[in-house]
């Protein structure tokens, strides 16, 4: 509330400095680190010891500005002892450092605000122990009616100084689950997917759920052959397959050329729907082909003066023959 005239000093105890006496007076100057003291609202606020003796307010003495005066002139040998100044009671000013405890703290039921130079917008957290992997360094949960809505989480990932930030949600009805994390090395993981060109929306048939990278062996269902490099992409359920076979070791079988050994299975669905192109050095020539089989295996079919027969082993007979394919399908 508002204050009538001067406003009240807040609780704050002040020992002043030592006051000499000097004999046959009674006025004295008061001061707190050899500086004028004024910050007191009454006289009643005052311990004043002299000669080992507390002195009555008013009676005794009285304080005006910086001044202190005595009822009478103080001589030669008294001794004031000390003058404490206590603040308004009823308040509480500033405490001291490293008093305050979080069970001191009421609940906010406003913003908090900060106000200062860019390098002092910040909260710093300094755990005093070596904590275990993913044990929270610092966390802000926010909750509803005490049900946790969501979390963001700062964490160890494996060495001291190796840490992630994690962000948490929690479902009606369920658990505080990690959603997305950012880790150490700057890459971030989500969970079930992302979401994108649909803005905030969480929009099913936008979600990216799934894309990896790697390498595959392919196999041949007659003899072996000799894998240069084989690599595939899988973005959601799509996966496009990269190959470069040759060094084929029976090319004189009149079997269809099949490859297994893929990376994912086909979906039953599109089974013998397998779309891609092979590029084959065959008596000097380029031979685009298309393909398709069960949801392991992949057929090789060429395409030759219009119509689609199938590859076979013996094609290959030139010891030059290698294929190079590549194909997508539906997991």
């Amino acid at each position: 509330m508002a204050y009538i005239g001067k406003t009240p000093v807040l609780g704050n105890f002040v020992k002043l400095d030592a006051i000499s006496v000097v004999n046959g007076q009674a006025a004295y100057t008061m001061q707190n680190g050899s500086v004028n003291f004024t910050s007191y609202d009454n006289v009643n606020q005052f311990l004043v010891s002299l000669n080992g003796i507390l002195q009555s307010p008013t009676d005794s003495f009285t304080v005006s500005g910086s001044t202190l005066t005595f009822a009478s002139n103080l001589s030669t040998g008294d001794v004031i002892d000390f003058v404490m100044v206590l603040g308004n009671t009823l308040d509480v000013g500033t405490p001291s450092d490293n008093t305050v405890t979080s069970a001191k703290l009421a609940t906010l039921t406003s913003a908090m605000n900060f106000q200062g130079t860019a390098s002092d917008m910040r909260l710093n957290f300094d755990t005093t122990d070596t904590v275990a992997n993913a044990t929270p360094l610092m966390a802000i949960t926010a909750k509803n009616k005490t049900d946790s809505v969501a979390q963001l989480s700062m964490r160890r990932e494996s060495a001291v100084d190796d840490g992630y930030i994690a962000l948490s949600t929690q479902p009606t009805g369920g658990a505080v689950t990690e959603r997305v994390r950012i880790h150490s090395n700057g890459v971030m993981s989500a969970a079930n997917g992302i979401a994108l060109g649909v803005g905030t929306a969480n929009t099913a048939s936008n979600v990216l759920d799934d894309y990896e990278e790697g390498t595959w062996t392919p196999t041949v269902n007659q003899g072996t052959i000799n894998n240069v490099g084989s690599t595939y992409t899988k973005i959601g359920n799509k996966v496009t397959i990269w190959s470069s076979i040759n060094t084929f070791s029976n090319r004189t079988s009149t079997e269809t050329v099949e490859v297994s050994g893929l990376p994912f299975s086909i979906a039953s669905q599109n089974q013998n729907r397998v779309v891609g192109s092979i590029v084959m050095n065959y008596s000097n020539k380029l031979v685009h082909a298309s393909y398709s089989r069960s949801n392991s295996t992949i057929a090789f079919y060429i395409s030759i003066a219009g119509a689609f027969v199938p590859l076979k082993f013996n094609d290959l007979n030139n010891s030059a023959s290698n294929i190079i394919f590549t194909a997508t399908y539906e997991v």
